[in-house]
């Protein structure tokens, strides 16, 4: 007998106090990674039926937040795939209630800029209108900030990396405003990594590129690379490490806004986006 669905709640139906967390299985974790890398990779609707599979299995009032990523991404591919103006702004309306119930952060995601981008995304496409979606500013559309669950395994195996010579021989350089020099010496310590350690210390190689490439006026490049690095700093951006992760996607973001912000978004510096200094903690 197929199992029946629970009723589906309204946000302000959802008790906040306690707030809990969902009790997501290995095979929910993977599926909400896959819809995450989706959706930072615009195919929203493709990440929409991926959290759709989660929000099917589960019965919590807390799916709910399942519900308000779904219609976050169905706004995004009413916007990009059809042009499409009111569903753009209802899904907007719906999945901002939804998710402001879980701000600032759950389940790994950072929610409260989430709230930013969805506000800035309906004065945008208010501004514009019906007839005018097609010059919506693509920089509006976010990228999930999303860490995984932590593995104690992997915090030793990434404490070793970061006191590394080479690693720290790249940290030196990349303070010193040597961005290139840096990237390479970083590249010389992912070569030797496997697994979740090859993605962390990859963030670094692309971080460094990118202000190397900021530096040089080349804003293109420089922005896809700060979106790659700030997507896989942010599985590790709760990661309790020598190096703190949320500052460096923190001046990463306020690089991107720079370069969105420049003219023809071919004109941003280095001077508009500073990297920032590394300082790594006591081991």
């Amino acid at each position: 007998m197929k199992k029946s669905r629970p009723p589906k709640k309204r946000p302000e139906e959802i008790k906040r106090d306690p707030l809990k967390e969902l009790g997501m299985t290995e095979e929910d974790w993977a599926e909400f990674a896959h819809g995450v890398k989706l959706f930072n990779l615009g195919k929203f609707w493709h990440s929409h039926e991926a959290w759709e599979q989660i929000w099917l299995r589960h019965d919590e009032d807390e799916r709910l937040f399942f519900q308000g990523l779904i219609q976050l991404a169905a706004s995004y591919h009413q916007l990009v795939a059809k042009g499409n103006y009111r569903g753009l702004i209802n899904n907007f309306e719906k999945a901002y209630d939804k998710l402001a119930v879980f701000q600032p952060e759950y389940l790994g995601v950072l929610v409260s800029p989430l709230l930013v981008f969805i506000q800035q995304g309906k004065k945008e496409a208010v501004r514009l209108g019906p007839a005018g979606l097609q010059g919506f500013n693509y920089n509006l559309i976010p990228k999930l900030q999303f860490h995984k669950p932590s593995n104690p395994d992997l915090l030793v195996e990434i404490g070793e990396v970061l006191r590394s010579d080479r690693f720290l021989e790249g940290t030196k350089l990349f303070n010193s405003g040597f961005h290139w020099e840096a990237h390479e010496a970083w590249e010389d310590v992912w070569r030797e990594q496997e697994g979740d350690a090859k993605t962390f210390v990859q963030a670094f190689v692309q971080m460094a590129a990118a202000y190397s490439f900021l530096k040089r006026a080349r804003s293109s490049s420089a922005k896809y690379l700060f979106e790659k690095a700030i997507e896989k700093f942010g599985e590790y951006e709760n990661l309790d490490c020598e190096i703190a992760i949320r500052p460096l996607i923190q001046s990463m973001m306020h690089a991107l806004e720079a370069i969105g912000q420049s003219p023809g978004n071919g004109t941003a510096s280095l001077v508009d986006g500073s990297p920032p200094m590394l300082h790594l903690s006591p081991g």
